[in-house]
């Protein structure tokens, strides 16, 4: 991989991790009783994994949950994953003179591509949850 195509790769895959984070807190305050804009505004701040945590129970407090339990364990471990793409992957490898042709570099290369695949599929997952949610909760 191109350090270029490494740049947009890492764009992208945070901008997965911005878009799920925000799907989450929107299917939470559908979910929730009460109006749907006062629930978003009392989540606002919550982080990542609070909302996860807040929206797997109330979505397991029902019959049919909208998200699996193995996707919620993703969705926990999107924390780490984002923290590692926003603040920890350029230091694994650009201080070697030659990181291009490092082992560092390619693994980061490869773990990257792996994530970027994997939040890519989840984003559009959770897109269809958010819509169908704020359906289901008569929203729109």
């Amino acid at each position: 991989m191109t350090l270029d195509n490494f740049h947009r790769t890492i764009g992208q895959t945070i901008m997965y991790c911005q878009v799920i984070e925000h799907d989450v807190k929107y299917i939470y305050a559908a979910m929730h009783v009460g109006d749907f804009y006062e629930n978003l505004e009392r989540i606002e701040k919550w982080s990542l994994g609070q909302t996860v945590q807040k929206l797997k129970e109330l979505d397991f407090s029902g019959k049919n949950p909208y998200i699996s339990a193995s996707d919620y364990n993703f969705l926990k471990q999107m924390t780490e994953k984002r923290n590692h793409w926003c603040h920890q992957t350029y230091q694994n490898f650009l201080y070697n003179k030659h990181f291009l042709q490092s082992k560092e570099y390619a693994d980061e290369c490869r773990k990257l591509k792996r994530d970027n695949e994997r939040l890519s599929n989840v984003c559009d997952a959770l897109e269809k949850v958010r819509i169908q949610a704020i359906k289901d909760f008569g929203r729109n």
